[in-house]
């Protein structure tokens, strides 16, 4: 598990993030835990914000990495908009607001199919 903690700016701690998924990928870590619910200094993300970030931690995760994040409900997008576009992403993340929930989750085994629909 990963602990983001301190004053950051949005773009500061979508870099760090970035970053902790950079290095879990080049260990081969399968599996990773982020949480940051010790960042503080800026807003809730917005739509456009978190756009930008989802799509590079997919790209930074290159897929075969499960990523739970735990996050304060004051930076949570109620919609789930953030784990909607990376599941379309191909990138396996959720995000929770407890440590139980989060690690519940990535301790589930995949479903038996995981890629697309196949074609008849």
């Amino acid at each position: 598990m990963v602990r983001l903690e301190g004053v950051r700016t949005l773009g500061q701690a979508v870099d760090e993030i970035d970053a902790c998924l950079r290095k879990a990928r080049e260990e081969g870590v399968r599996r990773l835990l982020i949480d940051i619910r010790g960042l503080s200094g800026f807003p809730k993300p917005d739509l456009s914000a978190r756009l930008v970030m989802v799509r590079r931690w997919a790209a930074t995760a290159g897929g075969g990495m499960k990523v739970a994040m735990i996050s304060p409900r004051s930076l949570n997008d109620g919609e789930r908009f953030d784990i909607v576009l990376a599941r379309a992403l191909a990138f396996d993340g959720d995000v929770f607001e407890t440590e139980e929930d989060a690690r519940h989750w990535l301790d589930q085994r995949p479903a038996l199919w995981a890629g697309p629909p196949p074609v008849f």
